[in-house]
């Protein structure tokens, strides 16, 4: 978004300018996917709905007082931030076909606030997992732990958020590709220095460093499970983690594909899977 304001249109930016061919040039680039356009704008609003009364179950529950809730409630808004992303815009470009120059400004805009939601999401997932850990580690002062690392955890996360959605470039939507991608192609022939303009080196770093803890922390936990206590206690880390599980198992799949991206050009079912 820097660039954004540095050139005052998004046009202005290098390599982004889009007036080497008209709007209906552009659209006969894309691909109308209505099939799935549809479908994925109805998951969207289902999933934001069912996002509200698990919030407020835990709040009318008072399980929001326990610092590993605090986080998946910090959680819960950035990936409903991020559904109304994946799902409530990206829904729209893919019935309409969109590429990048067809509507710059908005899929400029929309990129840079899909990539600061993803992540914060990653760095959330991360500290949801780690406070897990140490909660069993040092469960004589779980208390104190766990509280100061979920208010560290969160304002890490909107500080990191920040970061990515102001000072790193953005990402473009394009039907084709069924993803959000770095490059707008909006250039007749590609060159180094249009891939300098779109490369953001932090989110490749983002996905890497996710995906290496995430398999680092599940190591350790399921060590660390084998010697847990039997005991209500216990069961209730238990549960706690199998939720850790699933929250963060779809994270873990999407960051993995989009690293794979850039290597190779995966199937279209692979990208059709890191898109839902």
């Amino acid at each position: 978004m820097n660039r954004l304001i540095q050139y005052g249109s998004v046009e202005a930016i290098p390599f982004y300018n889009c007036s080497r061919q008209s709007f209906e040039a552009w659209e006969a680039t894309g691909v109308k996917r209505q099939w799935l356009g549809y479908p994925l704008i109805v998951f969207g609003i289902f999933i934001e709905l069912l996002y509200v009364p698990i919030i407020y179950i835990i709040f009318k529950t008072r399980l929001i007082k326990h610092a590993c809730y605090k986080i998946i409630v910090v959680l819960a808004f950035i990936d409903m931030c991020a559904t109304c992303c994946s799902c409530l815009i990206t829904g729209p470009l893919l019935i309409l076909g969109s590429v990048f120059c067809m509507y710059p400004t908005f899929t400029y805009v929309a990129g840079s606030f899909a990539l600061a939601m993803w992540c914060m999401a990653c760095a959330t997932t991360v500290s949801l997992f780690a406070n897990r850990i140490l909660s069993i580690a040092f469960h004589e002062y779980a208390d104190v732990i766990e509280k100061r690392l979920a208010y560290f955890s969160i304002v890490f996360s909107i500080s990191y958020g920040f970061y990515m959605f102001m000072f790193t470039p953005t990402i473009c939507y394009n039907s084709v590709w069924i993803s959000w991608i770095p490059d707008p192609l909006s250039e007749l022939t590609p060159s180094e220095k249009a891939a300098d303009m779109y490369k953001n080196v932090p989110q490749a770093w983002n996905n890497w460093v996710f995906v290496s803890c995430m398999f680092i922390l599940f190591s350790i936990y399921c060590g660390m499970v084998k010697k847990i206590a039997r005991g209500q206690k216990s069961k209730a880390s238990m549960a706690i983690f199998f939720q850790c599980i699933i929250i963060c198992f779809f994270n873990t799949v999407s960051a993995l594909i989009y690293n794979a991206l850039s290597f190779v050009t995966p199937d279209f079912w692979i990208l059709l899977l890191g898109q839902l």
